[in-house]
């Protein structure tokens, strides 16, 4: 990564800080830290070492990768990542016949690296300050929605100049802070990525949902993939012509185990946290989403599961769906039992009555902020008057592909809508009728629908939206609900494009409980769609002063919420007080492995994984402290979602692991980072050396990581 940071970052955003493990730090920040300190923790690079802003250093070998974090780990384009975040693509790659999902994957040459499909790395070549140029448009801006729109449009401006500019790039921008700042990133995104090492499902998701965000954890979450470019350097789809990409930054593993007490550096691409929310903010997410979320999610995920009972074939098909799905629920329980554990709304409102004293003793204070954070609250409890109607179409967006049939009426209903003279083009005409929208109709579809019937029928008087009387009121009308889950007309490919030959009015005027569903889901979709920009719009002015009070009220280095930019997190090994008279340590091995070996999901161990750890005293990677082969660890880093597959390093800028969750306790730590529960969980990089040498052996993935 070559970088060029204007100075306005450093003065604005990385104030000196005193190495607090919290913080989701940015690149130039980290370089502002008491270096001193850091070395006595354990730092052995130089700050050039680590990341120079135009020379780069270990911090670039850091890869963003779908939604995922990655890292080189060879010079020839070896990228390491969690299990789970390769997980979709080994899926489609897998069949009933060569099952690499649940069997693994072990590419013994380069040819047999298999094109890994949706799989894009992109890697970070240089970052530009563009805050005056956003801030200078907002200045013409007449009210909020004008603020949020020309704010999208000079950020597509500054894009589309971006990539313009320089071959083989693809650009972003990013906010921070609520807008005090904006950041042009330039990066290579690479669209040949191939598969090259995937554990058995068993080892790189033993545990299951049963273990997910849990200690002690024994799972080996890592893939590894191969990022390839035309062999003039440019990127492009899938060659068997193309080579591998030279990686000019790369980490080398760990030869030492890590010892308790040591220095963990995280450094990846956080993907959202809320750090600096109000109370009444917090409360709403506490009380109605995060528990809607668990309801919903719970629900889809059985009918989900019960589908891909069907057969094998099916079971791929749905499993990464499920995955991704249960991960969300399992979250929002998190969330659930850390909100109300960490008493994050009480912390809140001490707060802000501290702030609200803080602005009484000086009145220059008062003048500038003194109604900012009832400003704040009152957006908040606006935005509360509307959660169930923004959680619902929350709801339709996540579930929106396993609802093909609903999705396409809606979305061809908002197309007719707002068509000339209200006419239904041709195309839209041969899409809707298209065969594909009734698949799996009974076994996934009208379940999933009825839920959605249920939570639609359920929604209070004051937020019901509008075309929906018809569902009924607490429990969904039987008769309704027969007729839309049923065996619809609209079933029927050729009777779905026969009602919408009629246009706006013919959609109008159907009496088809499925087109009046779809009508009001057009409705609220357009309704959601201005209630979100405004409330972005006001957040460029409210918000962007209630962060600038924050700075100054709380004196002390100030690091932006995660927003799925570069980040470092700064950490200790260390272990954490779960519950009351419980300590964990941080360390767990092959041998609590074991004991937790059932035979069956989600505690079987491959045979091949049973069969080398009888003789796993004889290996190379048992650290002779534990008396055993380590399998994870704990830290205390700062991390959330898109965290996983984050590299974890250490002093030396050696690979000791592989971010991939956090604890239970921890999850609530988007709202407010806590010393004592705030835990990240870590793929040792000793285990994965032993699985792929004694496991599944691959000699020459072995040989790279170790030259």
């Amino acid at each position: 990564m070559r970088t060029m940071m204007l100075r306005s970052l450093c003065a604005v955003l990385a104030a000196v800080c005193l190495l607090p493990d919290e913080g989701q730090w940015l690149p130039t920040q980290v370089r502002e830290m008491d270096w001193a300190a850091l070395q006595k923790r354990g730092m052995k690079l130089t700050k050039d070492e680590f990341w120079h802003p135009e020379k780069g250093g270990v911090l670039s070998a850091t890869v963003q990768i779908n939604g995922c974090t990655a890292s080189f780990c060879s010079t020839d384009g070896l990228l390491v990542t969690n299990h789970h975040c390769g997980f979709g693509a080994v899926s489609q790659l897998s069949s009933p016949e060569h099952n690499y999902l649940r069997d693994g994957y072990a590419a013994q040459t380069r040819e047999q690296e298999l094109p890994a499909p949706g799989m894009v790395a992109s890697v970070l070549k240089r970052i530009e300050d563009v805050t005056e140029k956003v801030h200078a448009a907002q200045a013409t801006a007449a009210d909020d929605l004008d603020r949020w729109a020309i704010t999208q449009r000079v950020i597509g401006e500054l894009v589309a100049a971006g990539e313009a500019s320089e071959d083989n790039t693809k650009c972003s921008v990013a906010s921070f802070l609520e807008g005090k700042e904006y950041h042009l990133y330039y990066r290579t995104q690479i669209r040949d990525v191939r598969l090259v090492y995937a554990p058995p499902r068993a080892i790189g998701e033993f545990g299951g949902e049963v273990d997910n965000w849990e200690w002690p954890r024994h799972t080996g979450d890592f893939t590894f993939f191969r990022a390839y470019v035309g062999k003039d350097g440019k990127v492009g789809d899938y060659s068997p012509d193309n080579v591998p990409f030279q990686a000019e930054h790369f980490l080398r593993v760990a030869k030492q185990p890590v010892a308790e007490g040591d220095l963990a550096i995280v450094m990846g691409y956080p993907g959202r946290t809320q750090r600096y929310k109000t109370s009444r903010a917090v409360a709403t997410q506490e009380g109605y989403v995060f528990p809607a979320r668990d309801r919903v999610l719970t629900a889809a995920i059985a009918v989900l599961e019960a589908a891909g009972k069907a057969s094998e074939a099916k079971g791929l098909e749905v499993a990464s769906r499920i995955k991704s799905l249960a991960n969300v629920q399992k979250n929002a329980q998190g969330m659930i039992f850390g909100l109300a554990n960490n008493r994050t709304v009480d912390k809140k409102l001490r707060e802000e009555a501290a702030f609200r004293s803080w602005l009484a003793q000086d009145g220059k204070r008062s003048e500038q902020w003194g109604s900012v954070l009832d400003e704040l609250l009152a957006l908040d409890e606006a935005e509360a008057k509307t959660i169930e109607r923004d959680t619902f179409v929350w709801f339709l967006r996540v579930l929106g592909n396993d609802m093909p049939l609903l999705s396409v009426l809606s979305q061809a209903c908002a197309a007719v809508e707002g068509s000339p003279g209200g006419k239904a083009s041709a195309r839209l005409l041969q899409v809707v009728a298209s065969p594909q929208f009734a698949a799996d109709w009974e076994t996934i579809q009208a379940p999933l629908l009825r839920i959605m019937l249920s939570e639609i029928a359920g929604m209070s008087a004051e937020q019901r939206f509008a075309g929906t009387a018809f569902v009924g009121e607490g429990t969904p009308d039987a008769a309704v609900v027969e007729a839309m889950c049923g065996k619809p007309a609209l079933l029927d490919g050729e009777a779905r494009a026969a009602l919408f030959a009629g246009g706006k009015e013919a959609i109008a005027a159907s009496d088809d409980p499925l087109i009046k569903l779809a009508r009001a889901l057009a409705s609220e979709n357009d309704a959601w769609m201005t209630r979100a920009r405004l409330r972005a719009g006001q957040d460029l002015d409210v918000g962007r002063r209630w962060i600038e009070a924050q700075e100054a009220f709380r004196g002390k280095s100030f690091y932006p919420d995660a927003n799925s930019t570069l980040r470092v997190s700064i950490a200790t090994v260390k272990g954490y007080e779960p519950r009351d008279g419980l300590v964990a340590v941080p360390f767990t091995t092959v041998a609590g492995l074991l004991q937790k070996e059932k035979g069956k999901e989600p505690f079987n161990n491959p045979p091949a994984l049973l069969a080398a750890a009888k003789d796993r005293m004889k290996s190379r990677w048992v650290d002779p402290k534990l008396g055993d082969v380590p399998v994870c660890f704990l830290a205390d880093g700062d991390t959330t979602g898109g965290n996983s597959g984050s590299p974890v390093i250490n002093g030396k800028g050696e690979l000791i692991g592989l971010n991939f969750d956090r604890v239970f306790e921890a999850v609530a730590g988007d709202f407010g980072w806590n010393a004592d529960r705030s835990r990240n969980v870590i793929c040792d990089i000793h285990y994965v050396l032993w699985v792929i040498e004694a496991v599944q052996p691959c000699p020459s993935l072995l040989a790279e990581l170790l030259r």
